[in-house]
């Protein structure tokens, strides 16, 4: 009776910390998002005003900002001191592809098209496709805060549900 009981205590944390997760999952997308947005303004400042190099300007983002896209920004600038032949945006993606950086496939699709304006273009230009990227994060973030309150209740109470409905069923 004790290891049943013990069994099903362990099936409702478990459940419970699921239900946890995937709320808390969001809310770590919007996170990386608004640091992305936070790194595409040091970098667009960088580029305009500081005329440093494409691998200076992305060692000061990495600098400047945390988490995974610190480390994106920061192997981005150390593999174009050493290109091997590949050009900025084979790097990009190389880097962009970070486990560390919890995006979607389409926040994902924006940064990548994002890379592919670094050190092509001019400073005009490379500006503009900043201002795209962070309208882009901008209006995520927005639509994205207001599902996920939504969503982190729902999340909650089906990680409850969901455990006490196997504890039921297994009981």
């Amino acid at each position: 009776m004790f290891i049943r009981v013990a069994g099903m205590l362990l099936i409702m944390v478990g459940s419970v910390g699921l239900g946890l997760f995937f709320a808390a999952k969001e809310s770590f997308r919007v996170q990386d998002l608004l640091e992305f947005k936070k790194a595409l303004l040091i970098l667009s400042s960088e580029i305009e005003y500081m005329r440093s190099t494409l691998a200076e300007a992305c060692k000061n983002v990495a600098k400047r900002t945390s988490g995974g896209v610190s480390l994106v920004f920061d192997n981005f600038a150390e593999g174009l001191k050493d290109t091997n032949g590949e050009t900025a945006y084979q790097l990009w993606i190389t880097f962009i592809q970070n486990d560390k950086v919890l995006l979607a496939p389409e926040d994902r699709t924006v940064i990548e098209d994002f890379g592919k304006t670094l050190g092509y273009l001019d400073k005009e230009m490379q500006k503009n496709a900043i201002e795209y990227a962070v309208a882009y994060i901008d209006e995520k973030t927005t639509s994205l805060r207001g599902k996920a309150d939504k969503n982190k209740r729902m999340y909650h109470s089906l990680g409850v549900i969901g455990g006490l409905l196997i504890t039921v069923v297994l009981w």
